[in-house]
């Protein structure tokens, strides 16, 4: 095991061991409407061959399936990076989704980049005029945060782009 998967555990269950300690199983069966021992069992590496037949798939499972579904259908996991923005956004943080090397034409992407960052300075300079006052405040402040969101993703990929090794 290397330094990132200590640092980031890769299985469902490594994961839900590592984010709920014992005391939070019954709390969260009692808002899942499931038993303790359930959320315990997702803790835990599964003995069975086929967990999904157990009915003891945890919601990370579940998710990993989804886009698995998604992947397969489609061979890229593409339609399901609204998942990742969607947990992102419950975290606090900003999904970024790693640039693959010969699926996109590096200068299209950076034509990408370029017009998301103008438009984030658009966003920011019409918010600056207004001081996010009025009765468009609400929009524009969601406006605004959408395109520094959009602009972090861009300057990540950008990133990504210069320096392959940097992610």
């Amino acid at each position: 095991m290397n330094r990132e998967d200590k640092k980031h555990p890769r299985r469902a269950y490594d994961v839900l061991s590592t984010v709920l300690s014992r005391g939070d199983a019954i709390e969260l069966s009692r808002r899942m409407s499931c038993s303790p021992q359930l959320i315990t069992a997702w803790r835990r590496q599964p003995k069975a061959r086929d967990v999904a037949q157990t009915g003891k798939l945890s919601p990370l499972d579940r998710i990993r399936t989804l886009i698995l579904m998604v992947k397969d259908d489609d061979g890229e996991p593409d339609r399901a990076y609204p998942i990742g923005d969607y947990v992102a956004g419950l975290l606090g943080g900003v999904f970024v989704p790693v640039i693959h090397p010969g699926r996109s034409n590096t200068s299209d992407l950076l034509a990408r980049i370029s017009l998301v960052l103008v438009e984030t300075g658009e966003a920011i300079e019409s918010a600056r005029r207004t001081g996010f006052e009025g009765e468009n405040a609400p929009e524009q402040k969601a406006r605004c945060s959408k395109e520094i969101s959009d602009a972090i993703v861009a300057l990540l990929q950008l990133k990504q782009i210069i320096d392959p090794k940097s992610i």
